[in-house]
Protein backbone atom coordinates (compact mmCIF):
# COMPACT_ATOMS: atom_id res chain seq x y z
CA UNK A 1 0.00 0.00 0.00
CA UNK A 2 2.59 2.36 0.86
CA UNK A 3 4.81 1.66 -2.06
CA UNK A 4 2.30 2.75 -4.52
CA UNK A 5 1.80 6.45 -2.50
CA UNK A 6 5.12 6.45 -2.84
CA UNK A 7 5.73 6.15 -6.21
CA UNK A 8 3.16 8.48 -6.95
CA UNK A 9 4.38 11.19 -4.31
CA UNK A 10 7.82 10.88 -6.19
CA UNK A 11 6.34 10.98 -9.94
CA UNK A 12 4.44 14.18 -8.61
CA UNK A 13 7.39 15.55 -6.44
CA UNK A 14 9.35 14.99 -10.12
CA UNK A 15 6.93 16.53 -12.04
CA UNK A 16 6.60 20.01 -9.89
CA UNK A 17 10.54 20.50 -9.75
CA UNK A 18 10.78 19.80 -13.31
CA UNK A 19 8.42 21.97 -14.13
CA UNK A 20 9.36 24.58 -11.66
CA UNK A 21 12.88 24.58 -13.29
CA UNK A 22 12.01 24.78 -16.63
CA UNK A 23 9.50 27.58 -15.76
CA UNK A 24 12.42 29.96 -13.70
CA UNK A 25 15.41 28.82 -15.47
CA UNK A 26 16.62 28.32 -11.82
CA UNK A 27 17.25 24.82 -9.82
CA UNK A 28 14.89 24.13 -7.18
CA UNK A 29 15.82 25.01 -3.77
CA UNK A 30 14.13 22.44 -1.03
CA UNK A 31 14.52 22.06 2.55
CA UNK A 32 13.57 19.27 5.25
CA UNK A 33 12.74 19.78 8.36
CA UNK A 34 12.44 17.62 11.56
CA UNK A 35 9.77 18.52 13.65
CA UNK A 36 10.23 16.47 16.59
CA UNK A 37 13.34 17.82 17.04
CA UNK A 38 12.40 21.24 16.94
CA UNK A 39 9.56 20.18 19.24
CA UNK A 40 11.78 18.83 21.51
CA UNK A 41 14.88 21.32 21.50
CA UNK A 42 13.23 24.42 20.93
CA UNK A 43 13.83 26.87 23.88
CA UNK A 44 9.63 27.63 23.85
CA UNK A 45 8.89 24.11 24.71
CA UNK A 46 11.14 24.09 27.89
CA UNK A 47 9.47 27.25 28.34
CA UNK A 48 6.18 25.53 28.27
CA UNK A 49 7.04 22.56 30.02
CA UNK A 50 8.51 24.74 32.68
CA UNK A 51 5.22 26.98 32.77
CA UNK A 52 2.86 23.25 32.63
CA UNK A 53 5.01 22.49 36.51
CA UNK A 54 4.25 25.66 37.68
CA UNK A 55 0.91 25.45 37.12
CA UNK A 56 0.27 21.96 38.06
CA UNK A 57 2.48 22.20 41.19
CA UNK A 58 0.13 22.25 44.11
CA UNK A 59 -2.12 19.30 42.59
CA UNK A 60 1.05 17.27 42.16
CA UNK A 61 1.48 18.22 46.09
CA UNK A 62 -1.64 17.25 47.28
CA UNK A 63 -1.65 13.79 45.73
CA UNK A 64 1.78 13.20 46.94
CA UNK A 65 0.67 14.01 50.31
CA UNK A 66 -2.67 11.78 50.27
CA UNK A 67 -0.25 9.04 48.70
CA UNK A 68 1.89 9.60 52.30
CA UNK A 69 -0.87 9.52 54.25
CA UNK A 70 -3.07 6.14 52.43
CA UNK A 71 0.71 4.38 53.04
CA UNK A 72 1.02 5.82 57.05
CA UNK A 73 -2.87 4.98 57.24
CA UNK A 74 -1.73 1.21 55.51
CA UNK A 75 0.88 0.84 57.46
CA UNK A 76 -0.94 1.55 60.88
CA UNK A 77 -3.19 -0.73 59.92
CA UNK A 78 -1.23 -4.04 59.36
CA UNK A 79 0.26 -2.94 62.57
CA UNK A 80 -3.29 -3.16 64.34
CA UNK A 81 -4.90 -5.15 62.39
CA UNK A 82 -4.35 -8.69 64.73
CA UNK A 83 -5.91 -6.71 67.87
CA UNK A 84 -8.93 -5.10 65.78
CA UNK A 85 -12.60 -7.05 65.97
CA UNK A 86 -13.69 -7.82 62.52
CA UNK A 87 -16.10 -5.39 62.55
CA UNK A 88 -13.32 -2.57 62.66
CA UNK A 89 -10.65 -4.43 60.40
CA UNK A 90 -13.88 -3.80 57.79
CA UNK A 91 -14.21 -0.90 57.97
CA UNK A 92 -11.09 0.03 58.33
CA UNK A 93 -10.28 -1.90 54.99
CA UNK A 94 -13.39 -0.03 53.45
CA UNK A 95 -11.73 3.10 54.63
CA UNK A 96 -8.63 2.30 52.93
CA UNK A 97 -10.15 1.41 50.08
CA UNK A 98 -12.35 4.53 49.47
CA UNK A 99 -9.01 6.71 50.28
CA UNK A 100 -7.46 4.62 47.15
CA UNK A 101 -9.92 5.20 44.90
CA UNK A 102 -10.50 8.95 45.80
CA UNK A 103 -6.29 9.36 45.33
CA UNK A 104 -6.98 7.19 41.56
CA UNK A 105 -9.67 9.23 41.02
CA UNK A 106 -7.62 12.48 41.21
CA UNK A 107 -4.98 11.19 39.73
CA UNK A 108 -6.74 10.36 36.62
CA UNK A 109 -8.05 14.23 36.54
CA UNK A 110 -4.91 15.84 37.17
CA UNK A 111 -3.36 13.87 34.35
CA UNK A 112 -6.68 14.75 32.29
CA UNK A 113 -6.11 18.47 32.69
CA UNK A 114 -2.17 17.99 32.42
CA UNK A 115 -2.59 16.36 28.92
CA UNK A 116 -5.59 19.03 27.78
CA UNK A 117 -2.92 22.04 28.75
CA UNK A 118 0.23 20.16 27.32
CA UNK A 119 -2.10 19.60 24.02
CA UNK A 120 -2.93 23.53 24.15
CA UNK A 121 1.02 24.64 24.79
CA UNK A 122 1.89 22.07 21.91
CA UNK A 123 -0.30 23.58 19.47
CA UNK A 124 1.01 26.78 20.23
CA UNK A 125 4.01 25.49 19.97
CA UNK A 126 3.66 23.84 16.46
CA UNK A 127 2.32 27.42 15.21
CA UNK A 128 5.66 29.14 15.89
CA UNK A 129 7.34 26.37 14.15
CA UNK A 130 5.30 26.48 11.45
CA UNK A 131 5.47 30.43 11.11
CA UNK A 132 9.55 30.18 11.27
CA UNK A 133 9.37 27.75 8.95
CA UNK A 134 7.91 29.67 6.18
CA UNK A 135 9.75 32.66 7.49
CA UNK A 136 13.00 30.98 6.78
CA UNK A 137 11.02 29.31 3.58
CA UNK A 138 10.67 33.54 2.17
CA UNK A 139 13.71 34.49 3.28
CA UNK A 140 16.17 32.15 1.99
CA UNK A 141 14.54 31.39 -0.94
CA UNK A 142 12.96 27.98 -0.71
CA UNK A 143 10.89 26.45 -3.34
CA UNK A 144 9.60 23.60 -0.93
CA UNK A 145 10.19 22.73 2.61
CA UNK A 146 8.84 19.26 3.86
CA UNK A 147 8.68 18.44 7.56
CA UNK A 148 6.30 15.02 7.27
CA UNK A 149 6.88 11.21 6.33
CA UNK A 150 10.78 11.79 5.51
CA UNK A 151 12.26 8.38 5.17
CA UNK A 152 15.67 9.77 4.64
CA UNK A 153 17.23 13.16 3.88
CA UNK A 154 20.72 14.30 2.70
CA UNK A 155 21.97 16.96 5.47
CA UNK A 156 21.98 18.95 2.10
CA UNK A 157 18.76 20.21 2.26
CA UNK A 158 18.01 19.89 6.22
CA UNK A 159 17.18 23.16 7.76
CA UNK A 160 16.19 22.00 10.88
CA UNK A 161 19.11 23.75 12.96
CA UNK A 162 18.31 26.69 10.70
CA UNK A 163 14.45 26.94 12.25
CA UNK A 164 15.83 26.08 15.67
CA UNK A 165 17.88 29.37 15.48
CA UNK A 166 15.45 31.01 14.47
CA UNK A 167 13.45 30.31 17.23
CA UNK A 168 16.07 30.94 19.55
CA UNK A 169 16.92 34.19 18.59
CA UNK A 170 12.88 34.41 18.57
CA UNK A 171 12.98 33.07 22.37
CA UNK A 172 15.46 35.32 23.23
CA UNK A 173 13.97 38.46 21.43
CA UNK A 174 10.59 38.11 23.56
CA UNK A 175 12.64 37.60 26.82
CA UNK A 176 14.32 40.82 26.34
CA UNK A 177 11.39 42.69 24.98
CA UNK A 178 9.60 40.99 28.37
CA UNK A 179 12.48 42.08 30.73
CA UNK A 180 12.26 45.66 29.49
Amino acid sequence: MFKPLFVIFAMAFSLITTQLQAAEDAPVKLGVVNVALLLEQAPQAGVATEKLKEEFAQEQKELKSLATKLDSEQKNYEKNKSVMSNTQRATKERELTMMTREIQRRRNDVQELINLRRNEELAKIQNLVNEAIQTIGEKEGFDLIMYEGIAYTNNRIDITKDVLEFLQSQSKKKRSDFNK
